[in-house]
Formats: C-alpha cells, sequence, structure tokens
C-alpha cells in the first residue's frame, strides 16, 4: 500500500535528525532545527496513517454486507458499526497492521515528548526513536493471522 510506504518514507526522514543530535555539539539552534524535522516527520507520519485509515473505511463501506435485501452493501450506519468493532477488536489482518502504524505514530510522539521533557536521556531518545517496533509487531501478527487462516483451509 502507498500509504505504508509513505508512513516508512516520513519516518526515515527523520533518520539524519537523530544522527545530528547525537554526533553534533550542543547548540540549541541546532537542537530545534532538529527538533522541528521531527515534528514535520510525525506530521507526515500522521497523513500517513491517516490515508490508511479512510481506504480501510471506504472498503469496508462498500464491502460491508447490508442488513436490506438487494442492496449494493452500502449502509453508512452499518459500515461505521463495522469499522468501529474492526478498530476495536482488530480482528482482520489489514486492520490489525494499520492499527500497529498508529501504535507506532504514538510510540514516537510519547518518545518525543519524554525527550522534550527531558525524562530520558539523549542516547534513551535516539535508541527508542530508530525502532519500529509497533509495525514489526503488527507484521508478525499479520502473518500470523494469515498462517492462522490458510491453515483452516489445509
Amino acid at each position: 500500500m502507498a500509504s505504508h510506504a509513505e508512513f516508512r518514507s516520513a519516518y526515515e526522514h527523520t533518520l539524519p535528525a537523530i544522527d545530528a543530535l547525537e554526533q553534533l555539539p550542543y547548540n540549541e539552534a541546532h537542537v530545534e532545527a532538529c527538533m522541528d524535522v521531527l515534528r514535520q516527520g510525525l506530521a507526515s507520519m500522521e497523513q500517513s496513517t491517516s490515508k490508511m485509515m479512510n481506504m480501510l473505511y471506504e472498503v469496508d463501506v462498500y464491502m460491508t454486507p447490508s442488513s436490506v435485501q438487494n442492496a449494493a452493501g452500502f449502509n453508512p450506519q452499518e459500515a461505521l458499526t463495522h469499522v468501529s468493532d474492526l478498530f476495536h477488536v482488530g480482528s482482520a489482518c489489514r486492520h490489525s497492521h494499520s492499527q500497529s502504524y498508529q501504535a507506532e505514530l504514538l510510540a514516537k510522539r510519547e518518545t518525543l515528548a519524554d525527550y522534550t521533557c527531558e525524562d530520558i536521556s539523549l542516547p534513551e531518545f535516539t535508541t527508542q526513536w530508530r525502532t519500529l517496533e509497533a509495525v514489526q509487531q503488527g507484521q508478525q501478527q499479520g502473518m500470523d493471522d494469515l498462517a492462522d487462516l490458510l491453515a483452516k483451509f489445509g
């Protein structure tokens, strides 16, 4: 999906700022410039995540079976209920995968806030920023879900 690639691209554009924070001598103007890059990266990651969620909503609006006979499956109230259930339950592979991007975005925001409030050190901050743990866990969960699904057919 394009939005997954957009998320990763936005994330990867933040990594030079992380490197600069570690390698260059402390300078308040330098730190603020790096923080601006990180904030812009977070905004781009949020846009990508929103696109993923909107795509899921659009798919669910048109794919959810309607309770009205001979209807084409477009019942906005049922679609909203279905999407809401999926976000809370996370039962479908594509939904859990997109939720992992939401979780990663939240983790990055919390990491930046912790560093800004001096709750964590620079080495802790850079180590946490460089991982995409929630995305990796979501991918693993997606593979596990797919394996379970295929096992039901075999």
